[in-house]
């Protein structure tokens, strides 16, 4: 748990310290009494965010070695808390990983989905036209 966070172990009704318990939409409002979108830029709530989030992406970066992560959903909407996640899982990973992609600072390998907001909709719709074909 990051050590300024009042709810270390988050909000799952179902496991203590799980990272949807700690960095969705639903345990910041938890845990700061209002709307993640409402939060201003300095608040402490991005800070330990970006540390939640780059955890994960340390964690996917050793285990599964992916191409290209792609952080989408309500509390991405924020742009500014791509270079925090980048910043921090890049500090994560101390150098063990030596791909150029982590080691150039992870412009276009920690990214927003291409479609924005609509990327959820798009590619159900493009599941189901598939389907029908």
């Amino acid at each position: 748990a990051h050590p300024d966070d009042p709810s270390p172990r988050g909000f799952c009704p179902y496991h203590d310290g799980c990272l949807e318990g700690l960095a969705s939409g639903f345990s910041m409002e938890n845990r700061w009494g209002q709307k993640a979108h409402l939060l201003p830029r300095d608040h402490p709530a991005w800070e330990i965010e970006a540390y939640y989030l780059a955890q994960m992406c340390q964690a996917a970066v050793v285990i599964l070695s992916p191409e290209k992560i792609i952080l989408g959903g309500g509390v991405m909407q924020q742009a500014h808390l791509f270079a925090a996640v980048r910043e921090k899982a890049r500090a994560l990973l101390g150098g063990y990983v030596r791909h150029p992609a982590i080691l150039e600072g992870m412009a276009d390998y920690i990214v927003p989905p291409g479609l924005g907001v609509h990327s959820g909709v798009t590619g159900a719709l493009l599941l189901a036209e598939r389907a029908l074909r």
